[in-house]
């Protein structure tokens, strides 16, 4: 299965510049625990990315509002990424290895997309349940089922 089956297309993004509240704002109506960060909103070009954790870790930090600490100084940058064209194995081994649930999508050097294990659940989940019973053991149905819900639970 290639990545651009599964990933999330045209995420919302922020620039470095912009404080942490427009990241924490997009969290909130997309319902979602990370957000790209872009050179410009013209060119996507992916410079780092930002989580809930990291916002409220820096925010403890510097003992300041959200709206005083920009994305800059709490985003990771140089994020791990992968192409849409990618299979999802490479993304499963990258995300074991670099220990994150999310990779932004990147094709030409610009960010068109974001897959994260959600999706990556959601995607396992239907594949066990449109399988034959007996190619699957109970055990195996019943993670893909746990996993489906936790997954869909958000």
């Amino acid at each position: 299965m290639k990545i651009i089956e599964l990933m999330c297309s045209g995420p919302r993004a922020c620039t470095p510049k912009e404080d942490c509240t427009a990241a924490l704002e997009i969290m909130r109506q997309k319902n979602c625990g990370c957000v790209p960060v872009v050179e410009s909103h013209k060119t996507k070009r992916l410079v780092g990315i930002v989580t809930d954790r990291d916002i409220a870790l820096k925010l403890l930090e510097e003992d300041a509002p959200p709206s005083r600490v920009s994305l800059e100084a709490c985003m990771r940058p140089q994020p791990r990424v992968i192409a849409p064209e990618s299979d999802l194995d490479e993304a499963v081994r990258l995300m074991e290895t670099a220990a994150v649930h999310r990779l932004p999508v990147v094709s030409n050097g610009m960010l068109v997309g974001i897959l994260s294990l959600k999706d990556i659940a959601v995607a396992a989940a239907r594949r066990h349940s449109g399988a034959d019973e007996g190619a699957c053991s109970p055990e195996d149905r019943q993670i893909a089922e746990l996993i489906e819900s936790i997954a869909l639970s958000r």
